[in-house]
């Protein structure tokens, strides 16, 4: 990539012209608005290539830990992480219930709840646990297929901008996704268009611009992923995109997550291979390795906003 073509790109959220050349990668590389701050991967992939990354494999990634870059996407094994994303759904879950009006008596719950890049249900059982009617809606059609054979939620295909509900939701929650989307302003406007009065969005994504994550720089995971990373936002970018589609801020927080130790120990052994070396003679008893652990280094944020009126 020449400077000359770097610098005819244009931003996707302000269309300053001319950003900077943050991290580059073997066939792709990461730039930045010398504006806004917002991140992007340039060239971006085509449809028929997100589509390959989001298959079967996607939640079972068995190359994850490997250093080729072209098998860093998905999860290692998401099923086996259930217990503890349930563990921290429940933490924001009850947060957006005290963010909700109060609901309306005989309302029979707290409202609807859509889960844009829902996955496996995850998190769509917690808010039904909590009273929630709740929808979603994912590219992954394994996903919908795995839902489908545990769960009754209603889930929908395709991207979300292109698809069609009925009524409003009182809640729309995008944990991990919005980085993901081709268009993210344009789904943002579509979500404000059905959301109801004093409803709530959390996005969950990573903080390009937190210390941590500068610190890392490009070995950072969430960097990493330019199989399916489309966008890096920061809280200043974010907010600037949310307040250009109607939404405004009203909480943004560094979140963790919980980790197997075990688990753990890998992800650090892909940064520096002597970690895990040095745990295996170190960590004692065995039975630490599954033991949990809630991690938040600040790399990650949870944006909560409202719609403004119209």
């Amino acid at each position: 990539m020449t400077t000359s073509e770097i610098e005819r790109q244009e931003c996707p959220l302000c269309s300053r012209p001319g950003p900077v050349l943050r991290y580059r990668f073997e066939d792709c590389a990461i730039l930045r608005c010398r504006e806004c701050g917002l991140m992007w991967l340039h060239p971006k992939p085509e449809l028929e290539q997100l589509h390959k990354v989001y298959d079967e494999g996607y939640y079972q990634n068995k190359g994850f830990f490997q250093k080729d870059g072209n098998k860093l996407y998905g999860y290692v094994d998401y099923l086996a992480e259930r217990i503890n994303k349930q563990y921290d759904y429940q933490r924001v879950v009850g947060r957006v219930k005290k963010m909700l009006p109060e609901p309306a008596p005989g309302a029979g719950g707290p409202g609807r709840w859509l889960d844009v890049g829902c996955g496996l249900g995850f998190l769509m059982d917690v808010a039904f646990d909590q009273g929630f009617q709740v929808r979603g809606v994912e590219f992954n059609r394994s996903a919908i297929r795995y839902i489908q054979s545990k769960f009754t939620y209603p889930v929908d295909y395709g991207l979300v901008q292109e698809l069609k509900f009925d009524g409003v939701f009182d809640v729309i929650s995008l944990f991990d996704v919005i980085e993901h989307m081709s268009d993210p302003a344009g789904a943002l406007r579509f979500l404000r268009g059905i959301m109801a009065p004093g409803g709530v969005c959390a996005i969950q994504t990573m903080d390009s611009d937190s210390l941590m994550s500068r610190l890392i720089g490009k070995h950072l995971e969430d960097f990493r992923r330019t199989r399916e990373h489309l966008y890096f936002f920061s809280r200043r970018s974010l907010s600037r995109m949310l307040d250009e589609t109607g939404w405004e801020v009203v909480d943004i927080r560094f979140v963790g997550h919980t980790f197997q130790i075990g688990d753990l120990i890998k992800r650090l052994s892909v940064y520096a291979g002597w970690i895990e070396r040095l745990a295996r003679i170190l960590v004692r008893p065995r039975w630490l390795f599954e033991a949990n652990v809630y991690i938040n280094p600040g790399t990650k944020m949870m944006v909560y906003a409202r719609p403004k009126p119209k």
